[in-house]
């Protein structure tokens, strides 16, 4: 009997070690044009999506991909239906569509506005007619069918994870970017809703009678119902956010850390645009079973022996100065003795870059090889600025100037390319009065900018563009070495006031939206901070927020808490919730994201964002050198780049403050 047990025991095991990860990338584009359906980017998602499953150990043969005219309604399903056959119990399946969305006419009476959401493949029409009555869209109703197929299918140890990088209503809108749905809803002509009050809200969930021992399933979505989902300089906003993530995810994540991090990276590229997520969020992401280390990239061609380009860019990290070794594929874990060559990149694009190798390459083809970054470099603050209507030519002049002799970045001459929108404010009359600085994504305000006492407005312009160029880089910034790993959150706390005591932890669900996002009002709503140190060092942190005009600010210490180094200590692999900090808030209602940093060393950035980057401390530690350099605004002929030898971690949280 024990023998039997043994067995038992061993096959559990091994069927558990077996379980495998699969992906599916959905992308269309290139409508045709009878359809009515503008082209969009969709194409370039492919092999960014592709390049990040990859990194967490995804193979690339279980890795599949259907786009433009193969991706109609009924070869989306059936290369659903094909990949859903091969699936075990246990497994984990990954399904990204990067296409159109349209809301459509409810056929069931299951929509509280008598709306389905649907995804739009490449035989999808965006108008109602006689010939086309919404058959080829895939409506929300169908693909609940199909995610509860296969969450029975991977049973209670798989995984279930839903991309969807569409629109799903919303009217069209002039914008910096292209919108990916944005047409009225399909409906015949004359349709009016019923409002049907007691009809149920659409889902994803309860169509096919689920499983009790069906696999939890996440659904993350680029946007809610009635907001545009934006591209980003030629990728999706979502899929752009989603591989960011998941090359630079720690240790024992889980779905809604995944979550925050690609809120916390919509905020900077798409303010306009608010990512939902639902669903089992509190799962261990992918089981736990992803790679806790630094990626390793892939060889996309071996131009010469000494002259390579790497399949990862801008987007992994990897900027001009980046350090890489190039080993034999198939290395387990990074050595010295693994090398075969090394090198530095030279050139970067979004998402390839170009490597110089000290040492020629001894064969010429590129899967013998795979990189291993070694020093990362951070990038150069840099925008890229396009004038919405030239009004004034000293002015356009002027900001190039600005830009170009202080190595921050250029005019460029095509909206979708750019970081930031200036656009011209008149008054009534017609007569400019100042300007305006966008996001291209929904041209969404950042700040105003008008001449001030003693400032002309060409003065304020280029305050502004730095203060966002800072901003943006900060918030953007990643740092991910395992050794220091930590993550913090906003916690409600029921506080009273008069007598400055926490009686007690709140449930944060209280406080989170539909969208899985924490919001605190400016009436009655207190937090804390909790932190967790998840490396095996003893760890100091510093929190700052930065807000939608991309100011810096310190969040903690502040002039509220001045604190020594000991306060933020937190001990190897503890949780600590600091209830002697407590936050209220005010206005402007606004979304935040707050950054943590974390080193081995005594931090604090504190005495640099007050004083502008003036603080003149002698033992300040490479992360605080490396946040002051940021504020230099004369960076001479090459010294775009803040940067420096830096040991340390970056974690982020979004939140939102509201009205009451």
């Amino acid at each position: 009997m024990k023998k039997l047990y043994t067995l038992l025991f061993i096959l559990c095991v091994s069927q558990a070690s077996f379980a495998e990860k699969y992906a599916l990338i959905v992308a269309v584009g290139d409508y045709a044009t009878e359809t009515g359906w503008g082209k969009i980017s969709a194409a370039n998602d492919v092999p960014l999506i592709e390049r990040a499953l990859m990194s967490q150990a995804f193979k690339l043969e279980n890795i599949y991909k259907i786009t433009d005219a193969d991706a109609t309604k009924a070869g989306i399903l059936n290369k659903i239906k094909e990949i859903q056959q091969r699936l075990q119990e246990g497994d984990i399946f990954v399904v990204h569509f990067s296409m159109h969305g349209q809301q459509i006419f409810d056929d069931n009476g299951d929509e509280i506005d008598d709306l389905d959401e649907s995804l739009v493949p490449y035989d999808a029409h965006v108008a109602y007619s006689d010939a086309y009555q919404g058959q080829n869209h895939i409506r929300d109703d169908a693909l609940g069918n199909v995610i509860t197929v296969l969450r029975n299918t991977l049973g209670t140890d798989g995984q279930l994870l839903f991309i969807l990088d569409s629109c799903h209503s919303g009217s069209s809108t002039r914008g910096g970017a292209k919108a990916r749905g944005g047409k009225p809803a399909l409906t015949p002509e004359g349709w009016k809703p019923n409002q049907n009050s007691e009809a149920l809200a659409g889902d994803m969930f309860q169509r096919v009678k689920k499983s009790p021992d069906a696999s939890p399933f996440v659904m993350i979505s680029g946007a809610s119902a009635d907001e545009l989902n934006y591209e980003y300089q030629g990728n999706g906003s979502l899929s752009y956010a989603f591989a960011k993530a998941l090359t630079t995810l720690g240790s024992d994540c889980t779905y809604r850390q995944l979550f925050s991090k690609i809120a916390a990276q919509m905020n900077i590229i798409s303010p306009k645009q608010l990512p939902t997520i639902e669903g089992d969020q509190d799962y261990k992401l992918f089981k736990g079973e992803y790679v806790q280390q630094q990626p390793y990239y892939t060889l996309k061609r071996i131009a010469t022996p000494d002259l390579v380009q790497i399949n990862g860019g801008e987007i992994q990290q990897l900027f001009k100065g980046t350090t890489i070794n190039i080993v034999p594929a198939g290395t387990v874990t990074f050595s010295e003795d693994a090398v075969v060559a090394k090198g530095k990149v030279i050139k970067t694009a979004f998402s390839t870059a170009n490597v110089a190798l000290e040492t020629p390459l001894e064969s010429s083809n590129e899967k013998e090889f795979w990189v291993f970054i070694e020093e990362l470099s951070y990038g150069d603050m840099y925008i890229k600025t396009y004038f919405d209507k030239v009004e004034n030519v000293e002015i356009l002049n002027g900001v190039r100037d600005y830009l170009t002799s202080n190595n921050l970045g250029e005019v460029v001459t095509v909206m979708d390319s750019a970081s930031v929108i200036i656009q011209p404010k008149k008054n009534i009359s017609g007569k400019v009065i100042g300007y305006s600085l966008l996001n291209p994504s929904g041209l969404t305000k950042i700040d105003d900018a008008t001449a001030t006492r003693g400032n002309t407005a060409l003065a304020v312009l280029e305050k502004q563009l730095f203060q966002y160029a800072q901003g943006s880089y900060i918030r953007d910034l990643s740092m991910t070495n395992p050794l220091y790993e930590f993550e913090f959150k906003l916690i409600p706390v029921d506080y009273d006031e008069e007598m400055e005591i926490v009686n007690g932890i709140l449930p944060s669900e209280n406080n989170l939206d539909e969208k899985g996002v924490l919001k605190m009002n400016t009436n009655g709503d207190y937090a804390v901070i909790e932190v967790t140190n998840k490396s095996n060092k003893d760890l100091y942190f510093t929190i700052i927020e930065i807000n939608s005009k991309a100011e810096i600010n310190q969040f903690l210490p502040n002039d509220n808490y001045e604190l020594s180094a000991d306060d933020l200590k937190i001990p190897a692999g503890k949780t600590q919730l600091f209830k002697e900090f407590v936050f209220a808030f005010g206005p402007p209602y606004e979304r935040l994201t707050l950054k943590g940093f974390a080193t081995t060393t005594p931090i604090n950035l504190k005495p640099i964002i007050t004083s502008r980057g003036a603080s003149t401390r002698g033992d300040m530690n490479p992360l605080e050198k490396f946040m002051q350099e940021s504020y230099s605004q004369t960076r001479g002929a090459d010294g775009r780049r803040a940067g420096g030898k830096m040991r340390g971690y970056t974690a982020e949280f979004v939140y939102e403050i509201v009205k009451e």
